[in-house]
């Protein structure tokens, strides 16, 4: 049985009244929408069951308790049901093997032998596992067993946008760029996502946003349209843009009509259509007829309506455009919808460079008092200094959450550029109030840190520097000589390691000994060296003083892991002598401090040189450290360092497969590296080397299907890496359009 929209608002709008305790009886309902009549009998009942509402309708209370699915076989164990769908039951899960809590989506039982149905669940699954990026929720597995089919994917705790109140239309538009972010870059990835509403979107305890529900999403090839038939025109009617219906059609702009609906609903704290008749709700979106919105911020209300225009070529270009013209909103600048009159840019440009402003309103108040000086006296010029240092203090706040919110987010060369652009105007209004030397230290930090983290190794040793004359903190030389080493200034690096070693190894202070046992370690590789292992001995007795603390046992597990056979004897209580144990829980519990999952993957790296030596925990370690760089990935998308570890890792790990005879599984974590690949190779953050990986790949395949005689699909593929060198700069370019023009 097709669901089409009308069946699906219907169901939708009954469990609703249900819930409010104002349904009418089911047969009642259904006499009232004959054109469904037939199929709300049949499902309805169903739809209760598997809300657990029971069918009792007069005491509106469940039957019984059920009990939960068993998924014995799989890794995961089903804790509680903490909500369900259109298709099927979420419930929080224990995944066995890295004991973490997980959420577990399973398709309902009457939903298996539906085809149909089982492919658009499956569909799902597939699609968010393609996608990598902070605010879209991130797919650890798929499959099924014990007669159930599952995806489990990360737990977020929180609620979706239809249970948050919003009372502030800038953490709205904050919220709505991050969405806006989400959903360019899925459209990149050639995802349209297809039903973008308030309860498809996720707030966590910590603000963080999440896109989820990609239930109806669908891969684009080609076109950037799909033409929808009946078994696909599924979604929530309210949030449904007029081409849906006129033209059964969707593009990139549905999705940016969805959203647009839904911060209008977000700001007007109404839903976005008020029909509770689906008839009336669909005639009503054919027409377009939907008033502007209003509100106290004009520009936010100019980009709101922009993209819930009825003519899609009426709209943003893309979501791109949209999230450009929320940003210009948030940071006080004009947007590319809304005129913008000379006294609003003056007010927008005051309040984006208050430090300028004030400068420019205290001089204006300095000559004023002076004149009114001669008539009045010294108490109105006292005033005027108080109300500049008054707007000093508000400025000198606004900047500080500005680098704080940049520091927070995934690094990329144009914030760590920005917060450079950013320290003229911390300058004058330090100049102005005299800031201290520790908040100066913290700004610096900051900067070095978001800078080292996404290439710019200039930008961090200018920055490192600075830190280490301002606060004389021995980590900013550590973070200094990495820097350098980056830039090839090996030489100048070692000289700042080894002052750092000797002066701090023998300090009294925990903080600055860890310091020195981090440059002893940049001053050598070799696990035997004296300088190890005077570090080993430093950090064993910083553990055996406090065995908990995270830094310590990283430290410990890096040098375990280069030479167990030297350090696994010096037991240290409460510390397991593993050094992949100690790695994976340290990338679980801190997700972002992306050093413990990079340090974990270079230890497994290593020993994947060792293929015909390595045991089964070895394998299974191998598949945890899998999972650990898919992780890192989704959280550091835009940091090279990150990215160009992780390729090298799977593709690694891919030769190892091979050299033991596993070709099956080989050509498994191919795709899946190809299809990672792919989503990355258009991320203008992404470097040239990661680039010629997927290029490389698509080498090998194009010489398979050469020697194999397809000369259509060789055709099409060298059709499509020709597009891609377009985008790649690396060395190899000539190279490869050699042997692209050698395959005819």
């Amino acid at each position: 049985m097709n669901e089409t929209p009308l069946l699906n608002e219907l169901i939708e709008t009954y469990l609703e009244q249900w819930r409010e305790g104002a349904a009418p009886d089911i047969s009642t309902f259904a006499s009232e929408h004959s054109e469904c009549s037939a199929e709300l009998l049949a499902l309805l009942p169903l739809m209760l069951e598997m809300e657990n509402l029971g069918t009792d309708m007069t005491s509106k209370m469940p039957l019984s308790t059920p009990s939960l699915p068993d998924l014995s076989g799989s890794d995961y164990r089903l804790l509680c049901k903490i909500g369900s769908g259109g298709m099927g039951s979420v419930f929080e899960a224990l995944q066995l093997s890295l004991n973490r809590k997980v959420a577990v989506k399973l398709l309902f039982p009457s939903l298996l032998q539906n085809p149909a149905q089982r492919e658009q669940f499956e569909n799902e699954a597939r699609v968010i596992a393609m996608l990598h990026h902070p605010n879209i929720v991130q797919i650890f597995s798929a499959g099924s067993c014990a007669g159930q089919c599952f995806y489990a994917m990360e737990r977020i705790d929180g609620k979706g946008l239809d249970q948050c109140e919003f009372h502030d239309l800038r953490e709205i538009a904050e919220v709505g760029l991050r969405v806006a972010r989400a959903l360019a870059y899925a459209h990149r990835c050639k995802v349209m996502h297809r039903d973008i509403k308030p309860a498809n979107i996720f707030l966590d305890s910590e603000k963080n946003v999440h896109v989820g529900d990609f239930g109806l999403a669908f891969v684009i090839q080609g076109n950037q349209e799909f033409q929808e038939d009946g078994d696909s025109q599924s979604g929530t009617i309210r949030y449904m843009p007029p081409e849906r219906f006129l033209k059964k059609m969707s593009t990139y702009a549905s999705d940016q009509y969805s959203f647009g609906a839904t911060l209008y609903e977000l700001i007007t704290h109404s839903p976005f259509l008020p029909e509770k008749n689906v008839k009336a709700l669909v005639d009503r979106i054919r027409r377009g007829d939907i008033p502007r919105l209003k509100c106290k911020e004009p520009d936010l209300a100019a980009i709101v309506n922009r993209s819930i225009c009825f003519r899609e070529e009426d709209r943003y270009p893309d979501m791109d455009a949209l999230s450009d013209d929320l940003r210009r909103f948030l940071n006080h600048e004009p947007v590319s919808v809304a005129h913008a009159s000379l006294v609003k840019r003056m007010q927008l440009w005051a309040i984006r460079k208050p430090a300028v402003a004030i400068l420019s309103v205290f001089s204006f108040f300095c000559i004023s008092a002076f004149v009114v000086a001669l008539s009045v006296g010294y108490i109105r010029t006292s005033a005027a200094l108080m109300l500049a240092e008054r707007n000093a203090t508000t400025a000198d706040d606004a900047l500080s959450r500005v680098f704080a919110h940049i520091e927070r987010q995934a690094p990329s060369p144009e914030k760590s550029a920005l917060l450079s652009t950013l320290l003229p105007y911390y300058q004058e209004i330090s100049n102005q109030r005299n800031l201290s030397k520790t908040k100066w230290a913290e700004v610096y930090r900051m900067i070095g840190i978001c800078a080292i983290r996404s290439g710019n190794y200039l930008l961090a040793e200018n920055a490192f520097r600075r830190l280490f004359e301002l606060s004389g903190n021995p980590d900013a030389l550590n973070f200094l000589s990495e820097a350098l080493r980056k830039q090839g200034k090996k030489a100048e690096a070692d000289t700042i390691s080894r002052n750092t070693a000797k002066r701090f190894s023998i300090s009294p202070i925990p903080a600055e000994r860890l310091a020195a046992i981090r440059a002893f370690q940049m001053l050598s590789s070799d696990p035997a060296s004296l300088e190890i292992q005077h570090a080993f001995a430093m950090v064993k007795d910083l553990l055996e003083e406090e065995p908990d603390n995270s830094d310590y046992r990283f430290e410990y597990a890096v040098m375990l892991g280069r030479n167990p056979r030297a350090f696994q004897t010096k037991r240290i209580p409460r510390v397991i002598p593993n050094a992949p144990v100690l790695l994976n829980e340290l990338a679980q519990i801190h997700p972002d401090r992306p050093e413990y999952g990079l340090a974990l993957m270079d230890l497994m790296d290593r020993k994947l040189h060792y293929t015909a030596g390595l045991q089964k925990d070895d394998w299974e370690m191998l598949e945890t450290a899998l999972n650990c760089s898919d992780q890192l990935l989704g959280h550091f998308p835009n940091t090279p360092d990150v990215v160009e570890k992780v390729v090298r890792f799977r593709t690694n790990y891919i030769t190892a497969l091979r050299r033991k005879g596993n070709l099956t599984e080989g050509r498994k974590e191919t795709e899946r590296l190809m299809a990672m690949l792919e989503i990355l190779f258009y991320n203008p953050e992404t470097p040239n080397s990661v680039k010629e990986s997927l290029i490389q790949l698509q080498l090998e395949r194009l010489n398979r299907m050469f020697e194999n005689n397809r000369p259509d699909a060789v055709r099409q593929l060298k059709a499509k890496i020709t597009d891609e060198l377009k985008l790649y700069h690396g060395s190899n370019k000539e190279k490869i359009q050699e042997q692209l023009r050698a395959i005819k």
